[in-house]
């Protein structure tokens, strides 16, 4: 299809963060992925140092480029990018992502079908091809009580208490509450309806609140398993995994506080409180039997004293 009065079918946005590599893999399957569609893709560059600007410049001249000045937040930077897009439907992707067959193609006719989408995900795959679980239930206080006492490595790892709907294989299309960030549709109405990220939220659960309030505005989120992608996943958080741990704490606060109240945001953080002190003392059981690798030990020490701290209020 051609993209008529400069509006196209899909936009594309991506925000990278030092992933030359992956990036380039990104953009070459989304040319092979969206099939008829007219679309455009919109890559936010988070202030790399690794040439991907250079890349993105010489190889893929058709990308649009926004440049952050100073490296910010996956939601605040996808909103830069879906500000500047004309697309009747935007999808939002990490830049580890990459395409399988027609699965671009088929999330946007998917999605023409569906007269009350809000948000639509696809099954997610690791790099061996095994199922990534990419479908969450919306936070609840017995839930994170459950996953506190029970973290999902030790027991009741299917149990419905779970975020993660472990129990199910991403076989069958259903609604869900929330579908993973790394890959979002999202049509214009939806947008124009709910608003794009929150910027608030500098990186995790902006999917959650998202989702939350395309489904408060009597939109569905749904998932298709009948388009697939591969999610390399971390690849832009794993040599941050402190700082990030305590990100992703005070974004698990801020959601409760924005949709539940006060009083529920302080319940969380008392389980938080739990969790981290539970998991500080068996750390330290395993540091003083000399049990594991040491460095891994010694890491996991470290972050859950220091998230002990932060969710305390002694880390701010």
């Amino acid at each position: 299809m051609k993209a008529t009065d400069g509006i196209v079918d899909l936009t594309i946005t991506i925000v990278n963060t030092n992933n030359r590599v992956l990036l380039g893999r990104c953009l070459d399957t989304i040319a092979t992925s969206v099939g008829a569609l007219s679309h455009e893709v919109i890559v936010v560059d988070n202030a790399s140092t690794d040439g991907s600007a250079d890349l993105l410049h010489s190889r893929y001249p058709h990308v649009k480029v926004i440049r952050n000045p100073a490296r910010d937040g996956y939601g605040r930077s996808h909103n830069r990018a879906i500000a500047a897009s004309t697309g009747t439907h935007v999808l939002i992707l990490n830049e580890d992502m990459e395409m399988l067959g027609d699965a671009v193609e088929m999330m946007v006719r998917k999605a023409c079908t569906v007269n009350d989408l809000g948000v639509l995900g696809c099954r997610i795959l690791n790099p061996d091809k095994s199922l990534q679980h990419s479908c969450f239930r919306a936070p609840r206080l017995l839930g994170e009580l459950f996953e506190a006492i029970f973290p999902y490595t030790v027991a009741f790892t299917h149990s419905p208490l779970r975020s993660k709907m472990y129990e199910w294989r991403h076989d069958t299309e259903r609604e869900v509450d929330i579908v993973l960030g790394c890959c979002m549709l999202l049509p214009r109405r939806t947008l124009e309806t709910v608003g794009a990220f929150d910027p608030e939220f500098y990186i995790y659960s902006e999917e959650h609140d998202l989702c939350k309030r395309a489904r408060d505005r009597g939109f569905k989120v749904l998932f298709t398993p009948d388009a697939e992608m591969i999610h390399f996943g971390g690849q832009t958080t794993k040599h941050m995994s402190l700082r990030m741990a305590l990100i992703q704490l005070d974004s698990r606060i801020r959601y409760f506080r924005k949709h539940h109240g006060r009083l529920h945001a302080l319940l969380l953080r008392a389980i938080l409180v739990l969790a981290a002190a539970l998991r500080l003392a068996g750390w330290s059981m395993l540091y003083l039997l000399r049990r594991g690798p040491r460095a891994l030990v010694a890491g996991k020490l470290s972050e859950y004293f220091f998230s002990l701290k932060f969710v305390l209020g002694f880390g701010r």
